[in-house]
């Protein structure tokens, strides 16, 4: 084996020379290049090609260690030579003939109460065609989690840009300057306009504060708890707006159908979402609203609820004009108009013994809704549950709130409630480890949850990884040695140095009783393909937003078949022609959504084992193994089998059911029982540079460790935590969003600071593998769980560093030297 692994690293070297060499070839070939730049680029080209491929080798997994079946494998994205080759059809791709160009009327206030629109008498009118709630063939409601929210306001508005009415015409243009001559008429009222004005009204009482909704969390007596402490520790941490910034703006396009009906197409997560919550506006039974996913470029939650909205206004223009009508936003639209993360302000008051005990957790968890409720119950949901989740306390009190103030409404953002929840827990875990005198680690070590405990709903933990992901992550980065050279803001160093650490859990699949209520729907087609070659494709509601989603499907369909990644598929989905398997949220989509389709593959694989026996083995048993259909020394191939089923009984279309097993119970009004299907666990360290001079931050270094069950491709649940990660680096250390007169302040690219090449640190990633034991293959949820840790480590790893405890998110310079001059 030792050798084989020279030999291995000595191929790696002469391919990395040999593209080296290929590059200066190439170089010299042009006569603006000098011989020095060249050697120079070669040997960058070298050094790089030769860092790649040993990160592809530790990364890919070695294919000779499961060779049958495609789960556990890095297999490359299905749809990565599409979008490479500029194949893929987004939303503003789609050449439709004869569509107009929709633009929507907007008010000018945070808060008013509107009197009337006001149409320019020279406009020419007759050349658009404008949509006003009137216009509104059903009820004007946009159904969601309640039914406050109009398509179009009409009476109250309730935050600045709310739209009031629109128009179609046939360019972008001309449906600009029309909605620029229609003024709406509007009375002011005071709005609510931040976070701070919420957390004011909470603490006084104020009737003013409106409670869009609420909800407690009990477990034991807290109260008692408290009472029986050596200390009680108190807290309050406090984080801001995060906008998805994905790629590609929102879009959406719709088509007037011959049957009265509406067909819409654009860059979305949920299809089913809305045929649920436009068709009584649109008054339509749902069969007539077909929905069909365009390719997307990114979504972190953002295009989960939102394009209902934007859905619906195509819609309501194309049912008038009987014209498609397109409506993509630019970016200074996209931010100013779409749902971002909720602010929050998270307050904790713990019970300690002197030995680190936890005796009591009371925690406060107050949510910024923005104008309309939309999905900010769950939202605050998932966070409540997060607020207290991860250590043994028997008791525990949670109080949930979300408030309204006159903003854009807040919607989905990757982690769903949970970040700004970890974001104090973890950063008031490290306040109490200081209080009893111990340090971070070895507190969490003390108190997190094993194997049998219960969480503060009375759940009671399986097939978990928890103090394993701790406990990996803490050797790995070498944590217990490095806090002890923490700078604590000494005078003299040119660098301030700390590492800090967070653990959590992360709730896979959907809160509470929500998956026993969606009853998650998938189907497998066996059909010809394009190439008139069998073809398995996955048929479900789940979107690809560039997750690998679509990916990690086929790999788990193809590897149940046995048969190779190529014989599957997995087209974007259509309302028309796949079954409702849910929204692509909530860390469900390869848990839940991967096990119904692993059981329709199961039916799948018997239905043509069962052909080939009684055609191709005279009644005798066949197995479908390696793509082969075996009895005995005789064998035929799947596209052999598959091809002459497919001649003789047509299509076979296989759908199959998700239930979750029956130890699973929830109460929803009582909040008490299995909050989710099954957990994730991860751990974060987090090291960083601070300068003493200017304070800058400087994120050196992650070193993670996750337990997400089996890994079902290692190549993009990597990509999938880096990405989180990068996400949750922005979150922590610059993406900030400031309210001016009820407008976002950093509402361009030129103004909200991301994360760019320069800023990622190096990333150590490792996976413990606890598959989940109710659904085959055993997978839990990836693409949340790395948003959640990373700013409460950091910010642990900003106090060892300077010896100033940040409680406010973005954890900037200025607040540093605002912290520094209260300190002195």
């Amino acid at each position: 084996m030792y050798i084989q692994s020279i030999l291995k690293q000595v191929l790696i070297i002469f391919l990395s020379l040999k593209a080296a060499n290929q590059a200066l070839k190439r170089s010299r070939a042009s006569p603006y290049d000098k011989g020095s730049r060249s050697i120079r680029a070669t040997l960058g080209y070298f050094l790089h090609t030769l860092n790649l491929r040993l990160r592809l080798r530790e990364i890919m997994p070695d294919t000779k260690t499961n060779p049958a079946g495609v789960v556990g494998k890095g297999v490359a994205r299905l749809d990565a030579e599409d979008k490479v080759r500029g194949r893929s059809g987004y939303v503003d791709d789609l050449e439709i003939p004869g569509c107009w160009i929709g633009h929507l009327v907007r008010s000018l206030v945070p808060h008013g109460r509107l009197r009337g629109l006001k149409r320019d008498p020279y406009f020419d009118w007759s050349r658009v065609v404008v949509a006003t709630p009137k216009d509104i063939p059903g009820i004007n409601v946009v159904v969601m989690h309640d039914r406050s929210m109009p398509l179009l306001a009409f009476d109250e508005v309730r935050y600045l840009g709310e739209p009031l009415a629109l128009v179609a015409a046939p360019t972008a243009r001309l449906a600009s300057e029309a909605a620029a001559s229609i003024t709406p008429e509007i009375d002011a009222l005071t709005p609510i306009l931040t976070l701070n004005e919420l957390v004011s009204l909470f603490k006084s009482e104020d009737p003013r504060l409106f409670r869009l909704s609420s909800q407690t969390i009990v477990k034991g007596d807290v109260e008692k708890g408290l009472s029986e402490a050596d200390h009680v520790v108190e807290g309050e941490y406090t984080a801001g707006h995060q906008e998805q910034l994905y790629l590609e703006p929102q879009g959406m396009v719709a088509l007037p159908e011959a049957n009265g009906g509406v067909f819409i197409q654009g860059s979305l997560q949920c299809p089913y979402y809305v045929v649920q919550e436009l068709h009584e506006a649109l008054n339509l039974p749902p069969g007539k609203i077909r929905v069909k996913q365009a390719a997307v470029g990114g979504a972190f939650g953002g295009k989960e609820d939102f394009p209902t909205l934007l859905g619906g206004y195509c819609a309501l223009l194309a049912l008038k004009s009987g014209r498609p009508v397109k409506i993509v936003f630019d970016r200074n639209q996209d931010i100013r108009y779409t749902t971002k993360r909720h602010p929050a302000w998270v307050r904790h008051r713990t019970g300690l013994k002197k030995d680190g005990t936890i005796t009591a957790m009371r925690v406060d968890y107050l949510l910024d809704g923005g104008a309309y409720l939309t999905l900010s119950d769950v939202v605050m949901y998932r966070g409540m549950l997060h607020a207290a989740m991860g250590y043994r306390c028997e008791n525990i009190f949670v109080n949930g709130l979300v408030a309204r103030t006159n903003t854009f409404p807040s919607g989905a953002f990757r982690g769903f409630g949970a970040p700004q929840a970890i974001w104090g827990l973890e950063s008031h875990i490290d306040k109490l480890a200081q209080a009893c005198g111990m340090e971070p680690h070895e507190f969490r070590l003390k108190n997190g949850l094993r194997l049998g405990d219960t969480t503060p709903t009375g759940q009671v933990l399986e097939e978990m990884g928890a103090v394993r992901v701790l406990d990996e992550a803490l050797k790995k980065s070498g944590f217990d040695g490095k806090i002890r050279r923490c700078s604590h803001g000494r005078r003299g160093e040119k660098k301030w140095y700390g590492i800090g650490v967070s653990f959590f859990a992360h709730g896979s699949g959907f809160t509470g009783d929500g998956e026993s209520r969606i009853g998650t729907k998938a189907a497998l087609d066996l059909d010809f393909g394009l190439d008139a070659k069998p073809l398995v494709s996955v048929r479900v509601s789940s979107t690809e937003i560039g997750q690998g989603s679509a990916t990690a499907l086929s790999q788990i369909a193809a590897d149940e078949l046995s048969v190779g990644i190529e014989s599957v598929g997995c087209p974007y989905p259509d309302t028309a022609l796949v079954p409702n398997s849910g929204p692509t949220v909530a860390s469900r989509t390869t848990m839940i959504v991967g096990a119904t389709v692993h059981g329709a593959a199961v039916k799948m694989k018997k239905a043509l084992e069962e052909y080939a026996s009684d055609t191709f083995f005279k009644g005798q048993s066949a197995v479908l193994k390696g793509g082969f259909f075996r009895c005995g020394s005789k064998t035929f191939s799947f596209q052999e089998v598959a091809g002459d089923y497919l001649k003789q009984e047509g299509p076979l279309h296989i759908v199959h059911q998700f239930t979750l097993p029956p130890t699973i119970k929830w109460d929803q009004k009582t909040f008490r029982g299995d909050a989710y299907p099954g957990y994730s666990w991860g751990c974060n360290v987090a090291e960083v540079e601070v300068d003493p001079v200017t304070l800058e931050i400087h994120l050196k270094r992650v070193t993670s460790c996750y337990d997400i069950g089996r890994v079902i491709n290692p190549l993009l649940a990597k990509g999938q935590i880096e990405g989180g990660l990068t996400q949750a680096a922005g979150y922590a250390l610059m993406e900030k969003i400031g309210i001016k007169g009820g407008r976002f302040d950093a509402d361009r690219l030129q103004t909200y600071i991301i994360p760019t090449a320069l800023d990622i640190p190096e990333y150590e990633i490792h996976f413990i593998e606890f598959p989940y034991e109710h659904a085959a293959p055993g997978a839990k949820g990836v693409g949340e769980i790395p948003m959640d840790g990373l700013a409460p480590a950091t910010a642990n790893a900003v106090y060892q560093a300077t010896g100033l405890r940040m409680t406010d998110l973005p954890i900037t310079p200025e607040k540093l030297y605002e912290r520094l001059n209260e300190k002195r």
